[in-house]
């Protein structure tokens, strides 16, 4: 009969003294996450970026994270809009806005891409749409492998990519060019 008492009795006194949970761990820390893991992650976010004491720069991001180790950045649903000074290799275009769904980056390298449906759009009426661009930093250049179809005052022309110089000095169409120019007319 004492048996039969202290075999339930010794199962209730250990469920009741360990809470009814495992031991615990030597680990008391949380788990770290993952290696991949960002640093900082920020929902609908702004950024300006100033230069000189004005904004060279401005735009919106729907998730932005960041991983410091590395400096990996990831954006989606990102737009930007580029003010360039008017002496700069792109002024005369005015006010330069760039979307992409998926924007990625690697800070320390200075290199980057946008891709799945980049467009852009300036204030002179230049517009163009490509489905990816990279961002040589280092070079100074712009890229694409992508068709790229744009138009703007007195041009409308489509290619298979493009190279250019960051500030828009120099704009080169690959892969073959198709489309119109328009001489701009001469003054009476």
């Amino acid at each position: 009969m004492w048996s039969q008492f202290v075999i339930p009795g010794a199962a209730a006194a250990l469920l009741l003294g360990c809470g009814g949970r495992p031991a615990p761990s030597l680990d008391v820390s949380d788990r770290s996450p993952p290696p991949e893991a960002p640093d900082l992650t920020l929902h609908e976010v702004a950024f300006a970026r100033l230069s000189d004491g004005r904004v060279a720069a401005r735009g919106t991001a729907r998730v932005f994270a960041y991983q410091r180790a590395g400096g990996r950045l990831d954006a989606q649903v990102a737009a930007a809009t580029l003010v360039p000074e008017s002496s700069a290799g792109y002024g005369i275009f005015g006010a330069v806005r760039l979307t992409a769904p998926q924007v990625d980056g690697d800070v320390g390298n200075k290199r980057g891409s946008a891709s799945r449906g980049v467009t852009f759009q300036a204030a002179r009426g230049d517009r163009g749409t490509t489905e990816r661009v990279f961002w040589d930093g280092p070079a100074d250049r712009l890229s694409g492998d992508r068709p790229v179809d744009a138009s703007g005052p007195g041009y409308v022309v489509r290619s298979q990519g493009f190279s250019a110089r960051a500030d828009g000095s120099d704009v080169t169409l690959t892969g073959g060019v198709i489309g119109t120019l328009q001489p701009a007319a001469e003054p009476r």
